[in-house]
């Protein structure tokens, strides 16, 4: 009989937390899950792809995929959730167009259209944070405010859970820590090269991915590490 998505991935997800697969070990490849767990490779992919959505693991183009240091996992779910900002700060909402995800983005979300959308946060004239998030074309048929050209209020995850009563979940981590690209000089009103903090979440609902996100933050704004 077939394994499920969610079997396989709570399968896995046991032995991080148990310990038999710690932080930096590979996981099995593709071939092996398939035959351990009698799934397809799409539906091996879609439960890796739920693993990264927590946090679990990540991949290494070329490599495979990692087990994570749970410890850099980034406390923020509430935030991004509520899209709570601080009482000093405000949300610039730069644009919602449909685009091809990229490919990091595909890995996750799944290929094809997708709805990317681009804000800043800002304090006063301060840009603390560059953010964009692609989401599945499936969401605007219950959150159609996701193709507008202005922020969702309170966010657009927020009103799709509170529209389709589904739960939205979203595990946040730390992948990269990167040299400022010229975009991320433009958006970050940057007059020189810095090494700045990516941060990238992504949003489940079931065992279904429904949107990524990733935050670029300006030199010296803090983040809380779990």
């Amino acid at each position: 009989m077939p394994g499920t998505v969610a079997g396989m991935a709570a399968y896995l997800k046991a032995r991080i937390d148990a310990g038999t697969l710690k932080a930096g070990d590979k996981i099995p490849p593709t071939r092996f899950l398939m035959q351990q767990f009698n799934l397809s490779d799409n539906a091996v992919y879609r439960a890796i792809g739920l693993l990264k959505a927590e946090g679990y693991v990540h991949s290494q183009q070329g490599k495979g995929v990692f087990v994570m240091d749970r410890r850099a996992l980034i406390s923020g779910t509430r935030r991004i959730l509520d899209g709570i900002t601080q009482a000093d700060e405000t949300i610039h909402h730069k644009h919602s167009i449909r685009v091809e995800a990229p490919s990091w983005v595909a890995s996750i979300l799944g290929e094809g259209e997708c709805v990317n959308r681009a804000r800043t946060v800002n304090r006063g004239e301060v840009v603390l944070q560059a953010s964009q998030s692609w989401v599945r074309l499936d969401v605007a048929e219950v959150v159609p405010e996701v193709d507008e050209p202005e922020a969702c209020d309170p966010s657009w995850q927020a009103l799709y859970q509170q529209r389709s009563g589904q739960p939205v979940t979203v595990a946040s981590k730390v992948v990269d820590a990167r040299i400022s690209t010229p975009q991320d000089r433009a958006d970050l009103g940057l007059d020189a090269d810095h090494a700045l903090l990516v941060m990238r979440s992504v949003y489940v609902t079931g065992d279904t991915v429904i949107g990524v996100g990733e935050g670029v933050y300006a030199p010296g704004h803090p983040l809380a590490l779990a």
